[in-house]
């Protein structure tokens, strides 16, 4: 039951509460090459992916809906099994020129500081970033494999249906932080980010029949300051 926990309306995100110890420390690991995205960067790359799967599924469904009127059912068969595996060689050919399996996203959440309660030290933190991604089709099942943090969120304005990558926070993570790094969180809140690192799947296998999946890893979050390079927070998910 995958679904109620990857998917959730915009009005019914919970609020989650994180009693770790914030603590600060300098990032250690080689920058990756895709490990500071825009919003809109991650949606273009992922945007590629759906659209070429939408394309070919939509062909391939078109091309077997029905068998021809001088074709048997035994030879309509043949045909859809060849053309099922053609669209399969195609998707992971896509994917393997595009290196999707190797490649790794870090998308940038901006953080927002809400408020710090000085007799708890504890500090209040959300965003507000929503990262675009294509929306489900008939014949093409968008979805994020479950976790605490991120999660897929569909909304309608003016008649028109969109998805986003949310963080559920609402209304606010809160975080436990000593009285003097919350000072220095505070000073540095303009360059202050979540980074959410993610992989994404869009190799189909044998069960393909009739609905194409485009599945989305979230593997790390971390609260971070663009400007010193410092980890505030890290976990994995």
């Amino acid at each position: 039951m995958s679904k109620p926990f990857s998917r959730l309306s915009l009005l019914g995100a919970m609020l989650l509460v994180v009693p770790l110890l914030l603590t600060a420390q300098t990032m250690s690991e080689a920058e990756r090459p895709e490990d500071n995205l825009a919003p809109q960067e991650f949606t273009d790359i992922i945007k590629e992916a759906w659209t070429f799967l939408k394309d070919e599924t939509d062909a391939f469904l078109k091309a077997t809906e029905a068998k021809t009127e001088f074709e048997t059912t035994p030879e309509f068969q043949r045909r859809v099994e060849g053309l099922r595996r053609e669209y399969l060689a195609k998707t992971a050919k896509f994917s393997e020129d595009k290196k999707y399996a190797q490649r790794e996203f870090g998308i940038l959440f901006k953080a927002n500081l809400v408020s710090y309660d000085a007799d708890r030290r504890v500090y209040r933190v959300t965003s507000n970033t929503a990262v675009e991604i294509p929306y489900d089709i008939p014949w093409l099942d968008v979805s994020i494999d479950p976790n605490p943090l991120v999660l897929l969120a569909d909304s309608i304005a003016r008649g028109y249906r969109s998805t986003s990558m949310i963080l559920k926070m609402s209304p606010a993570l809160r975080y436990e932080a000593p009285m003097d790094l919350a000072k220095s969180v505070k000073s540095g809140e303009t360059n202050l980010y979540f980074r959410v690192r993610v992989t994404f799947n869009m190799v189909q296998d044998n069960k393909f029949r009739n609905q194409a999946r485009l599945t989305i890893t979230a593997y790390h979050i971390q609260l971070f300051s663009r400007e010193s390079n410092t980890i505030y927070w890290e976990e994995d998910l």
